[in-house]
């Protein structure tokens, strides 16, 4: 051995965000210590190019280890943050949450409210 520490290699069962633009994929959250293996669930999101570049000079300057660990303690540290002012953590969904992205209501338009002049 060479004295330095050799790093763990996990099976990888997505391939690692690529520079190609493509939206972001996590394998999970990983931030918390915890006694034993945390599950781990796939989360697909998009995020602004200058943001995601922020992020990937972050975990390359910094040696933090994966854009996906970095995302993941920054997300946990984030909610972590937002349940302390809420007292405490939130209480479990009563429903899923909506997929996609919220539609906007649709405003009568304006030229009705007009013409009751």
């Amino acid at each position: 051995m060479n004295g330095h520490a050799q790093p763990q290699m996990l099976p990888q069962t997505t391939p690692m965000p690529s520079d190609d633009g493509a939206p972001l994929r996590l394998n999970g959250l990983a931030g918390r210590p915890a006694t034993g293996r945390r599950r781990k669930q796939r989360v697909t999101i998009t995020l602004p190019v200058d943001l995601l570049e922020r992020l990937r000079n972050a975990v390359y300057w910094t040696g933090h280890g994966t854009l996906a660990r970095l995302i993941a303690d920054a997300l946990d540290d984030s909610v972590s943050q937002i349940e302390r002012s809420n007292g405490g953590p939130f209480p479990q969904r009563l429903a899923p949450l909506k997929r996609g992205r919220p539609r906007l209501p649709v405003h009568p338009s304006s030229s009705t409210a007009t013409d009751a002049k």
